[in-house]
């Protein structure tokens, strides 16, 4: 695809500019001191009306310092600022990311596979869809014990080795998940690059029922390869053959030449691409190790609950839009209240 269109998203003025900010700013003034009871007091029915659903969650934004002239204050600029075409042009594979000059199209992860969304002539739907059959056929040869380690046995232990989006995603999809996870496999997680952590974490673990996830876009990233290197080497001292490498190390790269620099056969390198942001990885590849938990069942059910709040998101109304909505409180906190921290309490 073309670079993202000038008119579509350069061609507005700044926002803090504008009048609305300053209506903004003048009922900040009359909303910053009343406590929550008082503005529950005066209104009510705020906790009824202030709240909506969608794609099964329901959101209770009433316990915040808001009221419905808050709310349409802040609805204005999403529209002014072309904030819908903005959403249309993230989803149909524009290069939003202007600093990079690539789409932003984690949300193509989780389409349905009769979806098409070119990026420079290429459907990256169906490529999805192609690595997304190869990780659920080495997921089920994994939990129904048809791979197996170097020595014949079969694989119960994976480690994934990551940083960032590589690790924070799969360490909290696993915990959000792992009431379904496979009872007979145990699933690690390394990101810290102090020894000790690789120590205990392998501390228990039979290296000929092991298996490791090496998660680096580029295979070069430094934490994660000294995490890999220090893994291949307690592996094949335990095991006694380089050979073991093959079988007990799947890359998650496309870097292709160093995978199999390292000793992992690029017949089980899982890709990736560059329109995937780090943070929004966890249902590509680098959501392996959540697939080898779960299963491929429940790994696909959660794409399609993605792809039920992505819909929603695009099409929803702002005044009844989840994303859209939370994203505007932040706005509200961050820049009038100062309050730059967002406690996450499930």
């Amino acid at each position: 695809m073309g670079r993202v269109k000038s008119t579509t998203h350069t061609a507005r003025p700044v926002l803090t500019r504008r009048p609305l900010w300053k209506a903004l700013a003048a009922h900040y003034k009359t909303i910053r001191s009343p406590h929550l009871r008082q503005l529950f007091s005066d209104d009510p029915h705020r906790g009824e009306r202030l709240t909506t659903e969608a794609a099964g969650i329901y959101l209770d934004y009433s316990k915040n310092r808001i009221t419905d002239e808050t709310i349409g204050l802040l609805l204005q600029p999403a529209g002014d600022c072309g904030l819908r075409e903005r959403i249309a042009a993230m989803f149909s594979g524009e290069e939003i990311n202007v600093a990079e000059r690539r789409a932003v199209l984690h949300t193509a992860l989780r389409v349905p596979e009769t979806k098409r969304i070119l990026v420079k002539g290429v459907n990256n739907v169906s490529e999805v869809h192609g690595v997304l059959d190869r990780i659920t056929e080495f997921s089920r040869q994994i939990r129904n014990g048809q791979w197996r380690g170097y020595t014949g046995k079969r694989i119960r232990h994976v480690v994934n080795i990551g940083i960032g989006g590589a690790d924070l995603g799969p360490v909290m999809a696993y915990e959000a998940l792992r009431h379904y996870s496979h009872r007979d496999m145990t699933f690690h997680f390394i990101s810290n690059v102090d020894g000790n952590d690789f120590a205990e974490t392998t501390r228990n673990l039979n290296p000929e029922e092991t298996l490791f996830i090496i998660c680096s876009k580029t295979f070069t990233t430094l934490e994660t390869l000294t995490n890999a290197y220090t893994a291949r080497a307690w592996s094949v001292g335990q095991i006694g053959h380089e050979q073991a490498v093959r079988k007990h190390f799947i890359a998650v790269s496309t870097n292709d030449k160093e995978v199999s620099k390292f000793g992992i056969d690029t017949a089980n390198m899982f890709e990736f691409w560059d329109w995937v942001g780090g943070r929004y990885s966890m249902d590509s590849a680098i959501g392996l190790s959540t697939m080898l938990a779960v299963g491929p069942d429940h790994f696909r059910a959660m794409l399609a609950g993605f792809h039920a709040m992505d819909e929603h998101f695009r099409r929803a109304p702002f005044d009844r839009n989840l994303p859209v909505i939370m994203g505007l409180l932040t706005i509200w906190y961050n820049n009038f209240f100062k309050a730059e921290t967002v406690a996450v309490l499930p």
